[in-house]
């Protein structure tokens, strides 16, 4: 009986021996299995070796996409980083809703502008991954990081600007000036950030002076519109007036030709009569005499001409019964 029982442990334990093999390589399989990753299209990965970063080259520290085997997941991290993605964050610090009277106004969000006013403004950030590398050794929390860079430099350059123009001209500028300034801070900071724009999607006056804002600018926007009118009148008017200017110089330099030109040719008919007078003065009174009576004659009527048979100087004109 003792014997059998001793025979039947044997085999019980033969047997869970021989189970334990498979679970002991079963484990194994799983633990190595856990070192192979993918890489997606839109990504790059790094390894980290007890939180070191693995490669001696930036080719050999930068996994591309497609599959990689690494050592256990106990061993090597695998930080995957989407460098092709545009990523958004929204920077709210200096912008809250409601009545500031009845809040603490420091929790709820404010920027003081160069004329010690009060603005609220809503900031959306868009940026892309640069630095695989930096990014995944030096950065802990992106978001909260850049988040409190972009406000800072925007802070700074509202401050310097006054309420009317942070309100109406000056918005893209701040912008530009603002996403300059903090990749600029970005970079010397190290964290493998480009960003691609930034934008001001909210900003307001407090709740308390918004009508009075909201006049001013009306009033600043029609100021303008205005003023573009007023140059649309004067960039039509002027080339009209000109043109009509340059047409009554034109005209008038022609009815001067045409004048002058008449005159010239009476000047020259009476000239040349005058010399022919001065040689023969009956032969030419009595030629243009009767040119002017007959240019009259021919106004009036069929008339009879009756020359003097006395030889004295005057003629006699009959007009006719008819």
């Amino acid at each position: 009986m003792k014997q059998k029982s001793m025979e039947l442990f044997e085999g019980f334990l033969n047997t869970g021996i021989r189970y334990f093999k498979w679970v002991v390589v079963a484990a194994l399989a799983i633990i190595l299995l856990t070192g192979i990753y993918k890489v997606d299209s839109s990504e790059v990965a790094v390894v980290l070796r007890f939180g070191a970063l693995t490669g001696a080259t930036q080719e050999q520290q930068i996994k591309q996409p497609g599959l990689h085997v690494s050592l256990p997941n106990f061993i090597d991290e695998v930080v995957k980083v989407p460098v092709e993605r545009v990523q958004e964050l929204t920077v709210g610090s200096l912008y809250g809703s409601g009545n500031l009277m009845g809040k603490a106004i420091q929790s709820n969000g404010y920027v003081i502008t160069g004329d010690s006013n009060i603005v609220r403004m809503n900031i959306a950030v868009k940026y892309k991954i640069s630095d695989p590398v930096a990014y995944a050794l030096r950065v802990n929390n992106i978001v909260a990081t850049l988040q409190g860079i972009v406000s800072g430099e925007m802070t700074a350059l509202v401050s310097g600007t006054t309420v009317d123009d942070v309100l109406t001209t000056e918005k893209s500028t701040l912008t530009s000036r603002t996403m300059k300034n903090a990749q600029t801070v970005i970079d010397r900071v190290g964290l493998g950030v480009t960003l691609t724009n930034v934008e001001l999607t909210e900003i307001t006056p407090p709740w308390e002076a918004v009508e009075a804002f909201n006049n001013a600018t009306t009033a600043s926007v029609r100021k303008e519109t205005l003023i573009q009118q007023a140059k649309d009148y004067e960039e039509s008017t002027i080339p009209d007036a000109q043109a009509k200017a340059k047409q009554l110089v034109a005209d008038a330099n022609t009815a001067q030709a045409d004048k002058v030109a008449k005159a010239t040719a009476v000047s020259s008919q009476f000239m040349a009569l005058y010399e022919q007078y001065k040689r023969n003065p009956d032969v030419v009174y009595n030629g243009v005499f009767r040119t002017r009576v007959s240019e009259v004659l021919k106004q009036s009527g069929a008339t009879i001409v009756v020359p003097d048979t006395k030889g004295g100087s005057t003629r006699l004109i009959l007009p006719s019964n008819r």
